[in-house]
């Protein structure tokens, strides 16, 4: 095998906080590994990819399979919150298998390149930063000329003419210019799903409603400036779509191949673009296409007729960031947004027959008690199918990172960066636990409501309802409990 990429173990469990949320589903697909591995197998390489989280494997399972398959070369990537993993199992790849070149990319590597690079060296070879594709096969086509030696490699002059990489060299770290990113999606390769447990992949009971379910990304980039936000770091703020035939293309691969019912978008805004969303649904229409989907939606690029093109287009769920019930914290954080666009938003979605999944975030600066109960009663008001109570993280290399000092306490301890642990304490709230107990009364105070108990029972249609809503049950009430 030329090269293993590995997603590191981290339960769903641990990504919610250590909360008892039950067997209520959660696991997602790697997309970001499975597309570098599909980019790279589309050049000749033996690719091999391992998705540690979903099938539960130990270092000592993954180091077995090392030595089974004999890789030359092990990638690694992680978000900020299992990065631990990620060193961890690099050091224990690097003492067993001292030949084989390591390298590190994904989200936290981008955000942290030099700060991780310099504290973790000997047991990364090298990181790779920004969009992977590119960068990854101009590497593998170096090592290749290296005859596959480590150290030739990392003795190559040619190291610095690859863009988006951090080494070392003559006791230098050395970093390379940062790569542009890629114009032309449409010229991707699929992910190479056929690499996945793909049954393992199926989402939160709130996130789908006829199983199996396929994920997909048709863009890459964010325009908005949420100061929370990380999602443009490694894509950038230019918005970069492909082209509605190449979604469709896609969308019936994975219905012919894996026999998907349902598609759920992970693009950060995927009604950036009106006309690509018409023109992508008006396609699904007059193809026949029968597929019911989600995505994830910024209420300024709503429009009333965009909202009834995608509910007949097979649009059933929307992801919408709402994150507060006060405009001053909202302005705080730069949402670009205002109370009363939120609620003609939601309105206009009840109205075309789409679910709302709503997110509101706790804990934001400038927040004290008493600003998130006026988050908890807009969340009760707006009435959204579901709704998300986060505490706010402030994610390295976002801008709220750099202000958080100066409007409360923030930890260090990147184990806990994933939105459900209280890293962040604004100065308006006493001590973590007061923010933990908001928490719960927000859990409490949404989703056991005689009448929102009472519609969503009337709304059971069949086993996979009843199934979804207990497992949904179980995981509201693992947040009305403490974390283990």
């Amino acid at each position: 095998m030329d090269i293993l990429l590995i997603y590191p173990p981290l339960s769903v469990k641990e990504r919610y906080g250590n909360r008892k949320i039950g067997s209520s589903g959660g696991h997602l697909p790697p997309l970001g590994i499975a597309g570098i591995a599909a980019y790279l197998r589309k050049s000749g390489y033996d690719v091999g990819l391992i998705d540690a989280l979903a099938l539960d494997m130990t270092d000592e399972d993954i180091c077995r399979h090392i030595a089974s398959h004999k890789p030359k070369v092990v990638g690694l990537s992680a978000l900020t919150s299992m990065f631990h993993r990620a060193a961890s199992l690099a050091n224990v790849i690097r003492e067993r298998f001292p030949e084989i070149l390591i390298m590190l990319g994904g989200q936290h590597a981008t955000i942290m390149a030099e700060e991780i690079f310099k504290a973790h060296d000997e047991c990364f070879d090298l990181l790779v930063y920004g969009e992977g594709e590119a960068t990854c096969l101009e590497l593998m086509n170096i090592f290749k000329d290296t005859v596959y030696e480590r150290q030739r490699l990392l003795g190559s002059p040619l190291l610095k003419n690859i863009n988006g990489l951090i080494f070392k060299s003559g006791g230098s770290i050395i970093k390379t210019p940062v790569r542009s990113p890629i114009a032309d999606l449409d010229s991707l390769p699929f992910p190479a799903r056929e690499l996945l447990p793909m049954d393992k992949y199926i989402p939160l009971p709130n996130q789908y409603k006829r199983l199996p379910v396929a994920h997909m990304i048709s863009t890459r980039g964010c325009p908005y400036p949420c100061s929370f936000c990380s999602a443009s770091a490694v894509f950038g703020k230019k918005v970069r779509q492909m082209s509605p035939e190449r979604v469709i293309a896609e969308i019936k691969h994975v219905m012919e191949r894996y026999g998907a019912r349902e598609i759920s978008f992970w693009d950060d805004t995927m009604t950036i673009r009106k006309d690509w969303m018409m023109e992508f649904c008006d396609r699904l229409i007059s193809e026949g296409v029968d597929i019911t989907w989600t995505c994830y939606g910024h209420v300024n690029t709503i429009t009333e007729e965009l909202l009834f093109k995608m509910k007949k287009a097979g649009c059933f769920n929307i992801f919408y960031g709402y994150e507060s019930g006060d405009q001053g914290l909202l302005d705080m954080v730069d949402k670009g947004t205002t109370l009363d666009r939120i609620r003609q938003v939601n309105q206009w979605t009840k109205e075309a027959g789409i679910e709302i999944r709503a997110s509101f975030m706790l804990g934001l600066p400038g927040e004290t008690p008493e600003l998130a109960r006026k988050t908890i009663d807009f969340a009760i008001e707006l009435d959204p199918d579901y709704a998300q109570f986060s505490l706010t993280t402030p994610y390295p290399g976002t801008s709220l990172w750099h202000q958080a000092k100066n409007y409360g306490n923030l930890k260090t301890d990147f184990s806990e960066y994933h939105g459900w642990s209280a890293v962040f304490l604004p100065s308006g709230y006493k001590n973590r636990e007061e923010l933990l107990s908001m928490e719960k009364e927000a859990m409490r105070r949404f989703y056991f409501r005689p009448r929102y108990i009472l519609n969503k029972l009337k709304k059971i249609n069949g086993m996979v309802d009843l199934i979804r809503y207990i497992k949904g049950f179980r995981f509201a009430l693992g947040f009305l409990r403490p974390p283990k």
